[in-house]
């Protein structure tokens, strides 16, 4: 047995080092086949799986952010950090979010996602590329505080909209109301 440990510790596989949230300044994209349902991107440990190689090479064609993808994709890299700088406890975090929003499957397939804390702040600020770099990436925990009744009554209203409107500017109008009350 101890042989095999030290076999292991020799190939690197027993301790492969992971970069920390903190350690990248942007996201890298990259083509992955593996994106499910209609998913065109997905960042995992730093990187941006993107369904498309033209959205991973608009992603990867500067070192600034310059593309609301990318911009979306680096504030779950922020989002990440403000998780005491741990992939674990964010993705924890992230499906811990969506099982909780498992009922809103009712209003629509794609509530569940759209309405969970972290994708709306990055929904919410995905337009503003400063807000990613400079921004306090804590106003997930704002959206934390909706019930899961607030958020059913927002994703019908969202979904039944006629036209429906770009989340962003849906999100806003919502936050609006309740800063009024």
């Amino acid at each position: 047995m101890q042989r095999y440990i030290k076999k292991m510790k020799k190939t690197n596989i027993y301790r492969k080092k992971i970069m920390k949230p903190s350690k990248f300044v942007t996201v890298r994209g990259k083509k992955a086949w593996f994106l499910p349902f209609n998913f065109s991107c997905l960042t995992w440990k730093g990187y941006a799986y993107c369904k498309s190689q033209s959205a991973a090479d608009k992603i990867n064609a500067t070192d600034k952010i310059d593309s609301t993808l990318e911009s979306h994709e680096t504030i779950h890299i922020r989002q990440a950090e403000s998780m005491k700088d741990s992939w674990f406890r964010f993705y924890t975090k992230y499906v811990w979010e969506w099982i909780c929003n498992i009922p809103l499957i009712f209003v629509n397939f794609y509530a569940p996602y759209k309405f969970m804390p972290i994708e709306m702040e990055a929904y919410l600020n995905q337009d503003n590329w400063d807000y990613c770099m400079h921004g306090s990436v804590y106003q997930w925990k704002e959206f934390e505080k909706l019930t899961l009744k607030t958020k059913r009554a927002w994703a019908k209203e969202y979904y039944n909209s006629k036209p429906r409107p770009y989340f962003a500017v849906f999100l806003r109008k919502k936050l609006n109301e309740i800063n009024e009350d």
